[in-house]
């Protein structure tokens, strides 16, 4: 699919993998026909798992996020959100396994059309709906958890559901029972908060990583308020049938405040009507609120509505996949910030106490050096009343940026103050920590590479370099081998046989006084008494008797004489017979 426009982006519902997250069977059979009878063959079966995020979630799948990790600023108009960097990402995994434990939302006349069928006819699962949920809590509202077993964070049932692995641990966000409902979004209402944005890549200076354009993006449904401190909390919702409601939560709401004798402390919440619990809206009985004025709440009332406190001050965990925090402090938007520039003359101030800037854009301020000496300084911001030249240089420290100002004729730190400021931003982000340590690494192994291939060759006087980039393995070996065999004279014995035999468990006598046998020979029995495998002296064989005959004794022989007289007459008339008839 094409990239859309310079300055625009494509929005999609959703984006769904062609397999969830699951383990599956693949059964393969193939059919063979022989002279039109079908051969039998048995199928091959196989297993395999797809797994994606869980119960954690990296940093490098989070692009971006907003408002910005540790922000200070205006934000309590902004819907907190973040950027994920899989497309697939919050419908990877299936909601819930038995959608009847949800229900289906509740229509009305003239209600919108759902965004997708939920649920499916015939049984099915719910269609789409993504199976985190972003949620925000303000200071003070939640508990965050560490390395908390699986089976005490979700109810025994959810847990039966899941069937983790055994083991498994992970980060929990803890909040009041009364509060995760009041704010957790309903079924149609998880969908709606999730999308997919495929912007243009090229429409930016800096890219998100090695994005390719597709993020998949969670948002909260409760806006900050001004002032307050927040943490926003990307949760798992799988399975958490019974936290996840088919229709938000009712409008009915109640206020108490008073004194509970027993406990001793105030109540001053609202809190969502919980199912199965009378609530009473405020005033509209006595039985709970003694006193309309003070509404203080008496030890008998406390047991008279035990299950309505209960609800009230139970807690929930929700398995935490992500989290950061942000302040709303001040006007944060860039439009209030315009709003409050200076627009008269440059060289006056508004405010007494504001410092005054000079007809070029810089304040004055005053700058520590590295000896510890105070001295004046120049500053200029990005934002000046006349066209700048951007500089072309590259710095690689924040002290190659400063400089004297032709236009003041003293010291300008402002290029050193944006590198800073851009080091420190850079350092911030986790992803791209990530990537640095990653390169550094990469580039510290070929280094030591090189260094070693460079040792290598000059130890053993290479004909031919090693290349950085190619096996080297092969080529040291066979040089290797080549320098020990060159220079080593024949080899008087090959095998190393007498070496062997020499040894103390191969040699008789030796074993012999070891092993308190009664002879050597017992102990050549013992070492199986063959001599060619222990390299032992070998004795000769007997030699045939034969009579010792002199040159006399052949001579007297002349019947001896005779046939070997007759013998050589015989083979030299056979030779003459042969030479005729050639």
């Amino acid at each position: 699919m094409s990239s859309p426009p310079v300055g625009s982006m494509y929005l999609y519902d959703n984006i769904t993998p062609p397999l969830l997250d699951n383990s599956y069977q693949l059964s393969v059979e193939t059919k063979v026909t022989f002279d039109g009878t079908q051969q039998p063959l048995q199928p091959a079966t196989g297993f395999f798992d797809i797994e994606g995020p869980r119960f954690s979630l990296s940093a490098t799948e989070v692009g971006a996020m907003f408002p910005p990790n540790n922000g200070h600023g205006g934000f309590d108009e902004a819907i907190p959100h973040v950027a994920l960097l899989r497309r697939t990402l919050p419908w990877e995994r299936e909601l819930t396994s038995q959608p009847a434990l949800i229900g289906t939302p509740a229509r009305a006349a003239g209600d919108p059309p759902p965004p997708n069928p939920s649920p499916l006819q015939d049984g099915q699962t719910y269609g789409p709906v993504p199976w985190m949920a972003l949620l925000l809590f303000e200071d003070g509202e939640y508990q965050l958890n560490h390395n908390v077993p699986l089976q005490n964070v979700v109810p025994a049932d959810v847990y039966k559901r899941l069937a983790p692995p055994a083991g498994i641990t992970c980060d929990t966000v803890q909040a009041s029972l009364s509060l995760v409902n009041s704010i957790l979004p309903s079924l149609e209402e998880l969908t709606l908060l999730t999308h997919v944005r495929q912007v243009n890549v090229e429409d930016r200076e800096l890219n998100s990583g090695s994005s390719d354009g597709w993020f998949s993006v969670v948002m909260s449904n409760r806006l900050p308020a001004p002032g307050g401190k927040y943490r926003a909390c990307l949760v798992s919702l799988e399975e958490r049938t019974d936290l996840v409601k088919a229709n938000p939560p009712e409008v009915a709401q109640i206020f108490l405040r008073g004194q509970l004798a027993n406990a001793g402390q105030l109540v001053d919440r609202q809190i969502s009507a919980a199912p199965g619990i009378d609530i009473h809206p405020e005033g509209a009985t006595t039985s709970v609120l003694t006193s309309p004025d003070m509404r203080r709440i008496t030890p008998a009332a406390m047991q008279l509505q035990a299950p309505y406190f209960q609800y009230l001050f139970a807690t929930v965990q929700l398995v935490l996949l992500y989290s950061w925090q942000f302040e709303c402090t001040g006007v944060g938007t860039f439009r209030d910030y315009m709003q409050r520039v200076n627009v008269s003359m440059a060289g006056t101030a508004e405010d007494p106490g504001h410092p005054n800037v000079s007809d070029t854009g810089h304040i004055t301020m005053t700058l520590a050096d590295r000896a510890g000496v105070d001295e004046d300084v120049w500053y200029r911001g990005p934002l000046v009343a006349f066209p700048l030249t951007r500089d072309p240089l590259t710095y690689h420290s924040a002290d190659q940026c400063r400089r004297v100002a032709p236009e003041t004729g003293a010291e300008d730190v402002s290029y050193a103050a944006a590198f800073e400021a851009g080091r420190l931003l850079a350092a911030a982000d986790a992803r791209l920590a990530q990537e640095l340590m990653r390169w550094r690494r990469e580039a510290f192994r070929q280094s030591a590479r090189v260094d070693c291939l460079t040792a290598i060759q000059k130890a053993m006087s290479l004909a031919q370099p090693l290349d950085l980039h190619a096996p080297a393995a092969t080529t040291v070996a066979v040089n290797a081998a080549q320098s020990i065999v060159n220079g080593i004279t024949k080899l008087g014995d090959r095998y190393g046989l007498a070496s062997v035999s020499n040894a103390a468990g191969l040699n008789a006598a030796q074993l012999q006084q070891a092993w308190s046998l009664s002879s050597v020979s017992d102990a050549s029995a013992i070492l199986g008494a063959d001599a060619g495998a222990t390299g032992a002296t070998v004795a000769a064989l007997a030699q045939t008797a034969r009579p010792s005959t002199t040159l006399a004794d052949v001579a007297a022989d002349t019947a001896g004489l005779q046939n070997l007289t007759n013998a050589r007459a015989r083979v030299v008339a056979n030779t003459k017979i042969q030479l005729e008839n050639v």
